[in-house]
């Protein structure tokens, strides 16, 4: 039997923003693009376009993440695209995005595939009208999956559960070497306990709840370092919070930059979101032997295995801050629950895994559809 052909795949994104969906996007697209199949990207040029400005793919400039208004001119732009590039599915990643895509399916028989990265979004009001699943939703958590049944009232069947993973060869686990070295480069001692976050500054991450676990646990955790890693439209106010409050022995902002060597150096990582995703950071400093405390936000239940890679809190900030305290100043514990994390990523959670669900989700959205055709 000979092997099915490769696919055609347009992703529609708002933009190449800051943050996850753009590193989803093009860590899906180059292993696609390597595997054979042929990949394109629609959406406007933001913040981390220097991600995909060498990418062997295209990218088509169409304006999906501006208003209601500019919409029609993003259908026109594609529909040209697609007149002379047709393609076997559309994959949106913005409730606008798929908007448009439904007006490309009038002309373009593919079926449109919505990936949910972030549950929980307001479907009150103009949201509703606003709001199209598509003809089938990617979640990447069993709670994600639950919201769009409870809440946005998707059928079961039309919903597939498929975490992200990581790959273990990019997120090696540390050991006490590459530790020592880290902790070096960054300026930090043997005796220091490490906080970490890594991901944009900006709401609904209640980041700046970290800056208040430095400023409260000076007693009880007085060897506490904090380090924040991301960029955002919050930043500037973090950092005149650190000046003001004279935070700046024990917090860190750090900007955007290569997070392996901030896992190699840390004790733990401490996720406050009030929404969120999957998180690929929790996911890719578990891989690399480090415990997690997050709010029980969507993707908990897949990567925090109660006390055994991590904890999680209610989403409220005393709570969090008093869980904080607590599994930082248990130094054996998080020795073992980190061990625990990296193997319950590497066994549960790979990047090989989520790209042959991908795959094959869409064959079978394609055969479904050719099916009905």
């Amino acid at each position: 039997m000979s092997p099915p052909p490769p696919l055609r795949i347009l992703h529609l994104t708002a933009a190449s923003d800051a943050g996850g969906v753009s590193r989803y996007l093009h860590d899906l697209c180059l292993a696609m693009h390597q595997a054979g199949h042929q990949v394109a990207i629609a959406g406007q040029r933001g913040a981390w376009h220097d991600l995909f400005q060498n990418a062997p793919w295209p990218w088509i400039d169409a304006p999906l993440g501006g208003g209601l208004l500019q919409l029609p001119r993003a259908v026109k732009i594609l529909r040209a695209h697609l007149a002379e590039h047709p393609v076997d599915i559309l994959h949106a990643h913005y409730r606008k995005a798929t908007l448009v895509g439904r007006r490309l399916q009038r002309t373009t028989p593919a079926p449109l595939l919505y990936t949910l990265h972030l549950s929980h979004i307001p479907l009150g009001g103009p949201w509703g009208w606003l709001t199209d699943f598509g003809d089938h939703v990617h979640a990447a958590s069993g709670d994600a999956r639950q919201w769009l049944i409870d809440k946005a009232r998707v059928p079961a069947d039309h919903i597939t559960v498929i975490p992200h993973g990581v790959d273990p060869a990019k997120f090696p686990r540390r050991d006490p070497a590459t530790r020592r070295a880290a902790r070096s480069e960054l300026g930090l001692s043997e005796t220091d306990r490490v906080a970490l976050y890594v991901g944009r500054l900006e709401d609904p991450k209640n980041e700046a709840w970290l800056l208040d676990l430095a400023e409260i646990s000076r007693t009880a955790l007085p060897n506490l370092r904090v380090l924040l890693a991301g960029d955002g439209p919050n930043e500037s106010s973090l950092r005149q919070r650190i000046e003001r409050d004279a935070l700046g022995d024990r917090v860190t902002l750090l900007g955007r930059r290569d997070p392996l060597p901030l896992y190699h150096s840390a004790d733990a990582l401490l996720l406050p979101s009030e929404r969120e995703g999957f998180s690929l950071a929790c996911a890719e400093a578990m891989c690399t032997g480090l415990p997690v405390l997050r709010t029980a936000t969507s993707g908990t239940r897949e990567l925090i295995v109660e006390g055994v890679t991590g904890k999680s809190t209610p989403i409220e900030h005393d709570a969090f801050l008093a869980a904080a305290i607590g599994f930082l100043s248990d130094e054996a514990a998080l020795s073992r629950m980190g061990q625990a994390a990296a193997q319950h990523v590497r066994t549960n959670f790979t990047f090989s895994r989520q790209v042959d669900q991908t795959l094959a989700l869409y064959r079978r959205l394609i055969e479904r559809i050719s099916t009905v055709v």
